[in-house]
């Protein structure tokens, strides 16, 4: 599985639609899609990805914050 990650991220496939095609492979049983979403978020080609949504989650964190702290 790992070189299908590998080949979806080079091919600059989105997390997103690397989560079907990663389910659909793995047969879309009941525990396909929490299997396959661990599959495409742990998979080393997509750190950036990783660092971009944590960042993102980060920022957002901080201006939550920032408003509770106005009221």
């Amino acid at each position: 599985m790992a070189a299908v990650q590998e080949l979806l991220s080079d091919r600059r496939v989105s997390v997103i639609d690397s989560i079907l095609v990663t389910r659909e492979l793995l047969g879309a049983g009941p525990s396909a899609l929490g299997e396959a979403k661990s599959t495409v978020l742990c998979s080393p080609s997509r750190s950036m990805e990783r660092r971009w949504h944590q960042e993102l989650t980060d920022a957002l964190i901080v201006a939550v914050d920032q408003l509770v702290e106005e009221d």
